[in-house]
């Protein structure tokens, strides 16, 4: 079963986030860097395992995440648009979901 972590990265202790994502390529996990740190994605037991490792030697903190790397979702800057004045405030964001479901 495939598991979907967000990892945040603490830069005080070293770790940053394009240094966690190379470690999660490295351990052969799907990731994404993100602005936190690192979304990692893959196999349940690989994932932890890989998780359990990282934390041995930096201080992480890992969230399971019930949607996966793909799902633009996650960010709110994906849907950021201008707003147009005398629209509703909703508008943005609505145009931001039509455009991922039929692109």
């Amino acid at each position: 079963m495939e598991e979907t972590w967000m990892m945040f990265s603490l830069t005080e202790a070293g770790l940053y986030a394009m240094d966690l994502a190379a470690h999660a390529r490295d351990a052969g996990l799907r990731t994404k860097e993100t602005c936190f740190g690192a979304l990692v994605e893959g196999e349940q037991g690989k994932v932890r395992r890989f998780i359990d490792g990282l934390r041995r030697r930096y201080p992480v903190y890992a969230k399971r995440r019930g949607f996966s790397i793909e799902d633009t979702e996650i960010c709110a800057r994906t849907f950021r648009l201008e707003t147009c004045e005398g629209f509703p405030p909703w508008l943005p964001r609505y145009v931001g979901q039509m455009r991922r479901y039929t692109s």
